[in-house]
């Protein structure tokens, strides 16, 4: 089990690093982040510090900040838009 953690723990952070990245280059403040997927400040603050992010709060903070779970889960580097696709 202590690599499965491991993983988990590293996929955390990624995600935590990607939501927050994304949230600086749109311009989304931390409080209108959480407010948009209904969640307190504070925890979204976790997230981003690389705590867990719950799978049902994913799809939430992509809307948001207007890229694909996909990004946010780093299965890929494109951060574009959900839906739009590349030429």
């Amino acid at each position: 089990m202590p690599n499965v953690f491991r993983r988990d723990r590293a996929q955390a952070i990624v995600t935590g690093e990607r939501v927050s990245a994304l949230m600086r280059e749109r311009g989304v403040s931390t409080s209108s982040l959480a407010n948009s997927v209904r969640i307190q400040r504070s925890t979204l603050e976790n997230f981003c510090a690389g705590r867990r992010i719950p799978s049902e709060l994913l799809a939430g903070i992509a809307r948001t900040l207007d890229t694909t779970v996909t990004y946010l889960l780093a299965n890929t580097e494109d951060s574009g838009p959900a839906g739009a696709t590349t030429q």
